[in-house]
């Protein structure tokens, strides 16, 4: 279980380190909705896709007044959302495919045997995103939720299933203004920016100012 104090947190900028976290093995008493102190999120190490949704999602909230870290963390998505399901984390920044293939593997399956069939599928198009979302949202634990899905397209290379980027929280941890935060980044974000924003980690090793210059070209 983690403290909902204050949380020390080592995050590397550029060459993406581990961070870490102070956690207890007494059970902590249930959190006042959106009363967590500092919204954890976490991405994998060596991912720099991961690691700029995270600075993106993270310089949104804290420009809306909500305190939030971005901790790297060695690991996989599995990996991420243990840390979700044990209440050691507060948010996960993931592909809508991947996570249904984690939370219903038989339905994804079922799902990227009809993907497959299908002639010609436009990975922008609006339908396929809706289903593999609706799945998602119906196979979630009670204790998560799904925000919008984003028209942005990641984790290249796994086309089985559309894979657009969703955030998933904890529901006591976020408000309901943290979530329309989340909404307004995703809802600005195209894979096409996505991959810009990518192209400016790699050259200079930051994200900072990345992403609240195209937070502020969007009007937020």
């Amino acid at each position: 279980m983690k403290y909902v104090g204050k949380r020390v947190l080592i995050l590397a900028i550029g060459a993406v380190v581990a961070g870490c976290s102070s956690f207890s093995q007494e059970p902590a008493p249930p959190v006042p909705l959106g009363n967590v102190d500092t919204v954890q999120i976490v991405a994998p190490n060596g991912n720099m896709e991961a690691f700029v949704l995270g600075k993106l999602y993270e310089t949104a909230l804290v420009e809306r007044g909500r305190a939030a870290s971005l901790q790297m963390i060695d690991g996989d998505l599995t990996s991420q959302l243990t840390r979700l399901r044990d209440d050691s984390t507060d948010l996960v920044i993931a592909c809508s495919g991947e996570l249904l293939e984690y939370y219903n593997p038989d339905l994804a399956e079922e799902f990227k045997a009809k993907y497959k069939d299908q002639e010609s599928i436009d990975i922008n198009s609006g339908e396929w995103r809706e289903k593999v979302y609706d799945a998602l949202q119906g196979s979630l634990p009670n204790s998560l939720v799904a925000t919008d899905p984003s028209n942005a397209v990641g984790c290249e290379g796994n086309d089985s299933l559309p894979q657009n980027i969703v955030p998933i929280y904890r529901k006591p941890n976020l408000a309901r203004e943290d979530r329309q935060t989340l909404n307004f980044v995703s809802g600005a974000l195209s894979t096409e920016q996505l991959g810009t924003l990518i192209d400016d980690a790699f050259s200079t090793g930051s994200t900072a100012d990345s992403a609240l210059a195209f937070l502020r070209s969007k009007g937020f």
